[in-house]
């Protein structure tokens, strides 16, 4: 056989057998359609772990921001941080009353009242901790603890000791049923 029949016979194949039938594609649209409904919630719990870490490394880094501050302009300086509306925001400053500059998380964080234990700004949702002109702390030591509200993740940042220590921590469980971050 010569090659131009064979060409012919194979472009006259191809005519007749050219695109998708309608249940090929919705086939595979169903296929794709499954796998992305059983990938989105995986990731959606991957991204919003992400931000709460993201939240704890800047604060953690804010705090050791403010001791460097404190050292080197030989002044104390006050970490504050709050929630504010649906986000969380955080600075570093002289003035008691306002830091310097306001740094924020992402809007589904939020602090976990019931485990920071950073002295409170009374009828606030502030805390605060000073840092005194060698960047140790002055008072209380303590915790700030960030909760996601799309899942159900805890991380908190600790001031673990008087010369100005600090680490990172997460949810962990402490008795039956009850949690805690350390």
């Amino acid at each position: 056989m010569k090659f131009a029949s064979i060409k012919k016979v194979f472009l006259k194949a191809g005519k007749q057998a050219a695109g998708f039938t309608l249940l090929e594609l919705m086939i595979v649209l169903t296929i794709i359609g499954i796998l992305c409904a059983i990938a989105v919630p995986g990731w959606n719990s991957f991204y919003a772990t992400r931000q709460l870490n993201t939240a704890q490394d800047q604060i953690q880094g804010s705090i050791k921001q403010g001791q460097h501050l404190a050292r080197v302009q030989r002044r104390p300086y006050r970490f504050v941080i709050e929630q504010y509306g649906d986000v969380v925001r955080w600075g570093i400053g002289t003035d008691p009353n306002m830091p310097i500059e306001w740094k924020s998380s992402f809007q589904n964080i939020s602090i976990d009242t019931n485990q920071t234990t950073f002295r409170q700004i009374k009828d606030k949702n502030q805390w605060f901790m000073v840092l005194d002109d060698d960047g140790t702390v002055t008072g209380q030591l303590g915790r700030v603890t960030l909760v996601s509200q799309t899942v159900s993740e805890q991380r908190c940042v600790i001031m673990s000791t008087l010369l100005g220590e600090t680490r990172k921590g997460q949810r962990q469980r402490v008795n039956q049923g009850k949690f805690s971050c350390y």
